[in-house]
């Protein structure tokens, strides 16, 4: 006989309810997490372009003003606080996060200096005098804005999300870029001289005691091809001047040179390109015809071997007349600034740029001397429609640059 044996699921079906009921918690954690959490990073996302836009309008606005300055007043120029919130707010304003508009505290606005190659406490240095870069922090909590709400999560009593919050600073930055044909000058400053040793004459002969160096741009250095680069950069400059001469010109009709220069345009350069360096003293540039104190622009008395103009006082004579500067006794140029870890090391090696300054050259001296004297400007000035990315030197641009 064949006993039946009857099977009873009971038990079976008490268990898998059990463990369905454990996954559908455990999905509905999942589900909180996925949305809540996306929603979350999400929010921040659009609080950082808020953020973003409110520092670069706060300090574009600052460029402006600086714009409508003359330079000496750039430096003792104060700003209010006030005036820059007004125009954070109204940008943060037209901007949402969480689908709502976001006002921005005054509190969470600073309006001062940015340094990064500073000590780590003074980076950042609060000033409403003659500042150069805006901080913002927008927000939402219960603060301002109002608190996040969640989706899932308030199935376990989370009903919102903590601060939430995205901090941006912007720069009136100098530029980190130099165009084709901007760099004239044979030399460069030392970083140490920006922002912490800015001096206010520096001699370029010899370089060893005046934290500087002389370049031959991306060339090799050697003395008589520096001779001949200089030279061809008034032979390159064949642009016009109102009642003055182009290069090839000028050289001609003041210098009885045999075989004229090759033309030189000197190549655009960026932060981070290395120029050729040399230290000490270039004797050979001061070599060479000079003209008299009675140059007026064109012609003059040339003192000493007209056959071979003397490199750096020729491109002085030349280049000082057109700079635009408004003073014809100096020459205005825009010169790089390289990196310098050490401080004022002799630089006869290939050296990063990190950047570029605004110098004013006064008149070389000839043999025996020698020697340059530049004029570091260590206030800022702003260019017109010039952006940055470098935090060297004194050239700031009215469009600035978000730096943090």
């Amino acid at each position: 006989m064949k006993i039946k044996t009857c099977v009873h699921h009971n038990d079976q079906q008490g268990t898998v309810v059990v463990v369905v009921a454990i996954c559908l918690i455990f999905l509905v954690a999942i589900a909180a997490l996925a949305v809540d959490v996306g929603y979350l990073y999400s929010t921040r996302n659009e609080l950082q372009n808020v953020a973003d836009a409110a520092a670069l309008a706060g300090a574009r606005y600052m460029g402006d003003e600086y714009s409508k300055l003359d330079e000496s007043a750039m430096s003792s120029h104060v700003f209010t606080k006030e005036e820059v919130f007004a125009v954070i707010e109204d940008v943060a304003t037209k901007n949402q996060a969480a689908n709502a508009s976001i006002s921005i505290d005054i509190d969470d606005v600073e309006i001062g200096l940015w340094n990064p190659i500073a000590s780590t406490d003074d980076i950042w240095q609060p000033t409403l005098t003659a500042p150069d870069a805006v901080r913002v922090i927008a927000r939402r909590d219960s603060g301002i804005n109002a608190a996040i709400g969640t989706f899932f999560a308030g199935v376990f009593n989370v009903n919102e999300m903590a601060v939430v919050s995205r901090k941006a600073i912007a720069a009136l930055s100098g530029p980190s870029n130099a165009e084709e044909g901007e760099l004239k000058t044979p030399f460069a400053l030392s970083e140490n001289n920006f922002p912490n040793d800015c001096k206010p004459v520096i001699d370029f002969s010899p370089t060893t005691s005046s934290c500087a160096g002389w370049h031959n741009f991306f060339d090799p250095i050697n003395a008589s091809a520096m001779e001949a680069k200089l030279l061809g950069l008034i032979e390159g400059d064949t642009q016009s001047y109102t009642g003055l001469t182009s290069g090839p010109q000028w050289l001609a009709d003041n210098f009885d040179i045999k075989k004229a220069p090759t033309a030189e345009v000197t190549p655009a350069s960026s932060a981070g390109d290395e120029f050729e360096f040399q230290g000490g003293t270039i004797s050979s540039l001061f070599n060479g015809g000079y003209l008299g104190s009675d140059y007026n622009g064109n012609t003059g008395t040339v003192y000493g071997n007209e056959k071979k103009p003397a490199p750096i006082i020729a491109l002085f004579d030349y280049f000082r007349y057109r700079d635009e500067d408004g003073d014809n006794s100096v020459w205005t140029a825009t010169i790089p600034v390289y990196k310098d870890q050490s401080a004022c090391i002799n630089p006869n090696t290939s050296l990063p740029i990190v950047g570029y300054a605004e110098i004013v050259v006064y008149s070389p001296d000839p043999p025996p001397m020698s020697n340059i004297k530049v004029h570091v400007n260590c206030n800022f000035t702003v260019i017109d429609a010039r952006g940055g990315g470098s935090y060297f030197g004194n050239l700031k641009g009215i469009i600035p640059t978000l730096v943090k």
